[in-house]
């Protein structure tokens, strides 16, 4: 399949991740909120980030690209090894409690295979599983066995797992330029009966009544740091906005865990709407934006086949 456009995945979550890193935790309400104009960056004194920094969503993210690219497939133990680095440099960047004490395992000898968190739902597998889409856009099968891998170094539940099997095969399926309208009911429909499975459908249903704005659509789903909250808040973000900065700053304003929720969205809305839509105040102002160009650029040439797979 021929890619027509000129998608960010990983330029896309950086820019939601450094946007909505200064409001984790917030209510919609909160002041902090009210006051942003919705445009610029602004620092993190919790995570001790400048303006334009980006959490350990996008780190998780760029380390996974780097080991696929590195490795020209998925070797999960390299991808651990890579995690368990990040974790050894102690730049954790806001890692999540689930995702640290995975790690601490992995740097104790635990096996990849048995370090993930037994029954965590964070959505801290979710978040860094679109580069694993994007780079087996035409494989929907090996696209979930290999999201399913990368879940389970950190987080070891059917949630956390169906999560980034959403999230991979959305960023596989958005090179495709689907109909919105129907891109989260596709979705579900791919996924093992969970939370996950029946949020996207609900995204879907309000997507098509045509009834539910944007912002009431993640109140109805709930933006906290939970799996079965952040995915379908996200798909809501991308498939209820119009543009690239839309989806973004609804993801944020929604307040709770908004730098994941808006990294989730930012990857999506990143490959649907492509690099060149992306306001370039945005562009300009991201941490290593070059760096992160340049791993998508290289990313988006992944493994081809002459089959073109539809969900």
């Amino acid at each position: 399949m021929e890619i027509e456009t000129d998608p960010a995945p990983l330029v896309g979550e950086a820019i939601g991740d450094a946007l909505g890193m200064a409001f984790e935790t917030q209510k919609e309400d909160s002041p902090a909120l009210l006051q942003w104009d919705g445009k610029s960056y602004l620092p993190s004194e919790y995570h001790g980030l400048r303006p334009g920094q980006w959490t350990d969503d996008t780190m998780m993210a760029k380390l996974l690209a780097e080991s696929i690219l590195t490795c020209g497939g998925f070797y999960p133990r390299d991808i651990a090894d890579r995690y368990r680095a990040w974790y050894q440099g102690k730049n954790h960047r806001g890692m999540g409690k689930a995702t640290k004490a995975a790690l601490e395992r992995l740097d104790h000898g635990t096996p990849w295979t048995e370090s993930g968190t037994e029954g965590s739902e964070g959505n801290g597998s979710a978040m860094r599983a679109a580069p694993i889409g994007f780079f087996f856009h035409e494989d929907p099968v090996t696209i979930r066995e290999f999201a399913t891998m990368d879940a389970r170094i950190t987080h070891r539940s059917l949630e956390a797992e169906q999560g980034s099997i959403a999230v991979a095969l959305g960023a596989a399926l958005l090179l495709q330029k689907p109909d919105l309208a129907v891109f989260a009911e596709t979705i579900a429909e791919h996924l093992a009966d969970s939370q996950i499975r029946q949020g996207l459908r609900r995204v879907g249903f309000y997507k098509q009544q045509g009834d539910v704005s944007a912002a009431e659509a993640l109140r109805l789903t709930g933006t906290k740091a939970h799996v079965v909250q952040t995915v379908p808040a996200a798909f809501a973000a991308l498939t209820l906005t119009k543009s690239f900065e839309e989806a973004i700053q609804v993801a944020i304003r929604a307040g709770g865990d908004t730098d994941t929720t808006a990294a989730i969205t930012g990857a999506l809305a990143g490959i649907y709407y492509g690099y060149n839509q992306i306001p370039k105040l945005w562009r300009d102002g991201l941490e290593d934006l070059q760096h992160l160009r340049r791993l998508e650029t290289k990313i988006s040439r992944g493994p081809r086949s002459d089959a073109l797979w539809l969900l």
